[in-house]
């Protein structure tokens, strides 16, 4: 196998980007939840995506401590985030991923897309003011309300885009 994507998703919106992704991989694949990473036989994967969603402004708990095990592979990342991934935040996360993938792996590149909020998250904000939950962010309320409806079809054609231009050439 050379290729394998694995994602975590919380809300379901990095799960349906990563399975459009696949689709359009040309390669040998296969596409595991990151619950699932001690099926693989990690020495014949030459290739792996990461599917991730943001937390605190890097990736998600389950895929850091997935990525810090990982070695010595061609690495690609496609996270969702509640913010636009053009926004500060969203470039700020952009690079913390970046940083994490580049550690012990031959990092390749990666994509942010958009992604709604969690009932989690919705929840927690409803209950606490919005300092605790989200410091800093005054307009946090209006974010969420933009990423509803996310990923969309245009998130899908970025998604697509990046496979087919930055990770099936390389494979």
């Amino acid at each position: 196998m050379k290729t394998v994507m694995i994602y975590s998703s919380l809300s379901g919106n990095t799960k349906k980007v990563c399975e459009v992704a696949f689709e359009h991989l040309e390669q040998e694949k296969q596409l595991i939840r990151v619950e699932e990473k001690d099926t693989i036989d990690w020495t014949k994967v030459e290739n792996v995506i990461i599917g991730y969603w943001v937390d605190k402004g890097t990736a998600d708990a389950k895929t850091r401590k997935f990525l810090s095990k990982l070695q010595n592979k061609n690495l690609y990342f496609i996270g969702t985030l509640g913010e636009s991934p053009t926004s500060f935040h969203g470039e700020k996360c952009f690079k913390n991923v970046t940083k994490l993938c580049e550690k012990e792996n031959n990092f390749k590149g990666g994509i942010l897309v958009r992604g709604k909020v969690s009932e989690d998250l919705k929840q927690k904000m409803d209950k606490f003011p919005l300092n605790i939950v989200h410091k800093f962010v005054p307009n946090m309320k209006q974010i969420v309300l933009d990423a509803e409806g996310h990923p969309n079809e245009e998130d899908f054609q970025r998604v697509i885009e990046f496979i087919e231009t930055m990770v099936n050439p390389n494979l």
